[in-house]
């Protein structure tokens, strides 16, 4: 079976609506606005821009190599939750995330992700268009914040560091997993990852780019008995995996109020979440999602008819 041309992609994707021509030749700077949150610089497309980025990502990206044993971002059936889980036997955690990240994937990373993965993209013209899909897909001289390409080429960025820390790990009865940016590896001796600090940047250096240097802010050891916090999950004493305690604080409290004073309940509603009962309806479902017992805890104290209310949304239908 012969491979679709990319023209031929395009045309499938948009029904002859958009020409592909005007795809090839998009002024990407025009199409984008820039703002700043949390002190990052984040880029917001416009709808055109997404439409064409998306059908970039469906058609090409997701076909780049990465690995999914220890890769647990922008995965279908991945998420925090499995790159933390697969932590909950071990004793000593060693916790970091990559320094500017996405402003250190370059151009020049793309076009060589592209060129090393090209035989992987099930287009047979593929090779026609990496300079095109290097343009739209970078701004500035690297992946942007916000682009929806973005994910999936930081993923392939770090393929090789993957494979070799995944090894590296094996060898030396040590468990690691990826979400992002962020590097977590443990063991059951604190010996086995006292070290890893000057190892992972080792890595990151030869098989990645020596432009990329561990955050030494969040670069941390920690161990059971200690809140092992990873990805804003808690792994317990026991091994479970649950959701932080200030989550906990905010929906018990707001279900006490909820339960006893009506009005007490909308006044920290304001405080906490603006007034906005979704928000309320949004954290129980985030916290059946990682931890079904603690959702079960919270049936029993606060009445199963209250919290499936709440979960239902029907709160929001009535105020």
């Amino acid at each position: 079976m012969s491979k679709r041309t990319f023209e031929q992609a395009f045309n499938a994707v948009f029904h002859d609506k958009v020409a592909f021509e005007d795809f090839c030749t998009i002024n990407v700077q025009e199409e984008v606005e820039e703002f700043f949150y949390d002190d990052r610089k984040i880029f917001r497309t416009s709808k055109k821009l997404k439409k064409y980025l998306r059908f970039i990502d469906r058609v090409i990206l997701r076909h780049l190599a990465n690995d999914d044993e220890v890769v647990h971002s922008f995965i279908k059936g991945k998420s925090t939750l499995t790159a933390v889980k697969a932590h909950t036997s071990s004793k000593y955690f060693f916790i970091t995330d990559i320094k500017d990240f996405f402003s250190n994937v370059k151009t020049i990373d793309v076009l060589r992700i592209l060129e090393r993965d090209k035989y992987l993209v099930p287009i047979d013209d593929f090779e026609n268009y990496i300079d095109t899909i290097v343009s739209m897909t970078t701004l500035g001289g690297s992946i942007p914040i916000g682009f929806p390409t973005s994910p999936q080429l930081s993923n392939a960025f770090l393929f090789e560091f993957d494979r070799k820390t995944k090894f590296f790990c094996a060898d030396n009865s040590l468990i690691y997993t990826r979400y992002a940016d962020d590097i977590i590896i443990s063991g059951q001796e604190f010996n086995d990852v006292a070290g890893l600090k000057s190892q992972i940047q080792l890595l990151l250096s030869e098989h990645v780019s020596p432009n990329l240097s561990l955050n030494q802010d969040k670069t941390h050891i920690t161990q059971i008995g200690n809140k092992v916090k990873l990805l804003g999950l808690v792994i317990m004493p026991n091994g479970r995996v649950t959701i932080d305690v200030k989550y906990k604080n905010r929906l018990e409290t707001l279900l006490h109020f909820y339960v006893n004073d009506k009005d007490k309940f909308n006044d920290l509603l304001k405080k906490t979440m603006k007034g906005n009962v979704k928000s309320l309806f949004g954290l129980l479902h985030y916290a059946k999602s990682i931890d079904p017992e603690y959702l079960e805890k919270l049936q029993r104290k606060y009445g199963v008819y209250t919290i499936r209310l709440l979960m239902e949304d029907k709160l929001s239908d009535n105020r």
